[in-house]
């Protein structure tokens, strides 16, 4: 049986091969034996964050102190640029050590390193690096991207979105943006309608992660948007809004229809008062709706946490546009499968039932070994 694929192996010994002789083949002055040993001797026992920085090492080490040098070097090395959002077979994440090597040597000479990372997003991604310039040097880096946001390359307008996400996963925040997110929206602004889906998207998750701290930036934003909106724009609106979404934001909800539900009767039944670590369990949602109505119907799982408390989680059920006097009733199984992103805790858990952001039913149940 196939070993099943990690993150890490994103960076493996095939990549640093490759690497090595492309490199060699523009500094031949590159103990290629060395530099690649370097890194393959210790690759295989090491996370991704740690091979990415493993790699980075052996880059500052056997290449030239001179950063403009180092550089040069780099950026002649690269592999073609990237087709619009294929990252075929992730091979092209070799780049992403390059651009912290980046980050590392290079802020205090922006004009290069922002041209690094330019040329780099186009084989693969630097949205992480560029966030540490943008906070050092934010009016440079502003007045760069939004002359980015008109590039020809999806990459280079996709890291204008992604590169000044507040919260981008697996990267520190960036705090100015978190307590102020206004500098971005101009950015988004130009990106809103952009031709491809794989720009269009990365707008969505900016707009989502403002949410968090921000809800009435995102909502007075999308109120502008939402004029005249195309079947695209719509899409990325919806996408923008699902963490408002899901904490039963009125202003959101209501900005796309979901006004103060009209319901009546609204029931919910379990198949079982406890289930079994690992196992499913069923329940069941019925009730009226008693006018012509769009109804977003969400249920919440408050999971038993190891220090005791509960924490919930927002989960969809249903989207659907209600007739007036229509019964309406859903089946759902969850499941309580150990998973890499929850650990399950035995004990008491709820669960809610949400219709437009209001809660109308609860049970609670157990959860046991």
């Amino acid at each position: 049986m196939a070993e099943q694929f990690q993150l890490r192996d994103i960076f493996n010994k095939k990549g640093v091969e490759n690497l090595g002789k492309r490199i060699k083949s523009n500094y031949s002055k590159l103990d290629k034996e060395g530099f690649v040993n370097r890194i393959n001797s210790k690759l295989e026992s090491l996370s991704f964050g740690d091979r990415s920085r493993l790699i980075q090492d052996a880059l500052i080490e056997f290449l030239p102190n001179n950063f403009e040098e180092l550089v040069k070097i780099l950026l002649a090395s690269l592999n073609d640029k990237l087709e619009k959002d294929d990252w075929g077979d992730y091979d092209c994440f070799i780049v992403v050590p390059q651009t912290y090597v980046i980050e590392r040597l290079g802020m205090d000479n922006f004009e290069v390193s922002m041209n690094a990372l330019y040329e780099m997003t186009m084989r693969c991604t630097s949205e992480g690096p560029i966030r540490r310039f943008i906070e050092n040097y934010p009016e440079k880096s502003l007045k760069l991207l939004k002359k980015w946001t008109k590039d020809e390359n999806a990459h280079v307008r996709r890291l204008v979105s992604e590169g000044t996400r507040p919260r981008l996963p697996l990267e520190s925040p960036i705090r100015m943006f978190v307590k102020d997110p206004s500098p971005i929206i101009p950015l988004l602004e130009e990106l809103k309608d952009d031709d491809e889906l794989y720009v269009r998207r990365s707008v969505a998750n900016n707009l989502n992660d403002i949410s968090k701290d921000n809800p009435e930036v995102v909502v007075k934003t999308l109120k502008r948007w939402i004029k005249g909106a195309s079947k695209d724009r719509m899409w990325l609106i919806r996408h923008s809004l699902r963490t408002l979404f899901k904490r039963g934001n009125k202003d959101a909800l209501e900005l796309m229809g979901y006004l103060k539900p009209d319901v009546s009767d609204v029931k919910l039944e379990l198949s079982q008062e406890s289930v079994n670590m690992g196992e499913s369990f069923n329940f069941k949602v019925s009730f009226k709706s008693n006018i012509e109505q769009k109804l977003m119907i969400d249920y919440a799982v408050h999971y038993m946490k190891a220090n005791g408390k509960t924490k919930d989680k927002v989960f969809k059920l249903r989207i659907v546009d209600a007739k007036k006097n229509e019964m309406l009733d859903y089946n759902k199984k969850h499941s309580f499968k150990e998973m890499t992103t929850r650990k399950h805790h035995k004990g008491k858990h709820l669960l809610e039932i949400i219709i437009n952001g209001e809660l109308f039913d609860k049970k609670e149940f157990e959860l046991v070994c």
